[in-house]
């Protein structure tokens, strides 16, 4: 979301772009069976994790963008998701 809003704008993005990767790859550091990732929406994630968010809609941008979000800060803050995952290739 930060790449792609930075792009948008026309703005150096605040982290190096080899940062920005593809969500499934931290999802499945974090342990989600390959199974469940397959079968569950971005829009469901949080709900898949038993997070806590405000209501949200499916198959609206932001609303699964915040879903991705909700669910990667509760990973991090459980321990499932360690920050040296995101530097990874």
């Amino acid at each position: 979301m930060i790449a792609i809003s930075c792009y948008v704008a026309g703005i150096k993005p605040p982290i190096p772009a080899t940062r920005f990767d593809n969500a499934v790859k931290l999802l499945i550091a974090a342990g989600m069976p390959i199974e469940d990732l397959a079968r569950t929406p971005s829009n469901k994630l949080a709900q898949y994790y038993g997070v806590e968010h405000p209501p949200l809609q499916g198959h609206d941008a932001l609303d699964d963008a915040l879903s991705v979000t909700y669910t990667l800060q509760h990973l991090m803050k459980t321990g499932k998701l360690r920050p040296d995952v995101f530097d990874r290739p």
